[in-house]
């Protein structure tokens, strides 16, 4: 929701810096409580595809004979920003230490969970698998800019070991089928902002 504010900018005309920016703060409540940290279900909702980023990095990391069959030199999956979100949620990305809420926006000027900067369109995430001497490393880019991996802040790439051990808890269980068992079948109000 990056808006121009100069004056005379067509949609923007008449809208001030500060109305921008609640109106921002309002669509990051929406993301954040529908779609990202705000319900540890929102998030998931990413297990199957957390668990295929994995498989598919358990497979090219892996060593090789030579007899073996090279790995595929690329695993592209297309998705929305919807898709996107609660998989950068699970992995833990993106999550201030005060949750924002409608109560505490002139707080959350410094925050780091901003909707529109972390799926802008065209939003992309990339795991890049590098073969190294010390064993296999693994770069997080989310919209083409290095992240640096939740427990592993030290690195841009650390092993891929090392990103398996951080994430175990998931990679041991996260399954969003499990999760949903017992769920009320029916809907709750539509509360949306």
């Amino acid at each position: 929701m990056k808006l121009r504010t100069e004056t005379g900018s067509g949609q923007t005309a008449g809208l001030t810096r500060a109305l921008l920016q609640v109106l921002e703060y309002k669509s990051d409540l929406k993301q954040y409580w529908k779609r990202s940290h705000g319900h540890a279900i929102s998030s998931m909702s990413s297990c199957p595809l957390f668990h295929h980023v994995f498989r598919t990095l358990d497979k090219a990391g892996r060593p090789r004979r030579a007899t073996d069959e090279p790995p595929e030199p690329a695993s592209i999956l297309v998705g929305h920003a919807e898709t996107l979100l609660p998989l950068l949620s699970l992995l833990g990305l993106y999550k201030d230490q005060t949750p924002p809420t409608a109560s505490n926006y002139h707080s959350q000027h410094g925050r780091s969970f901003r909707s529109s900067l972390i799926v802008p369109y065209a939003a992309n995430v990339l795991f890049v698998l590098y073969d190294c001497q010390r064993g296999p490393r693994l770069q997080l880019l989310v919209n083409e800019s290095p992240v640096r991996f939740p427990g592993l802040e030290n690195e841009d790439a650390p092993l891929y070991r090392d990103v398996r051990a951080v994430y175990r808890h998931l990679l041991d269980g996260c399954d969003f089928e499990k999760e949903c068992e017992g769920r009320s079948v029916g809907r709750a109000p539509n509360i949306e902002l």
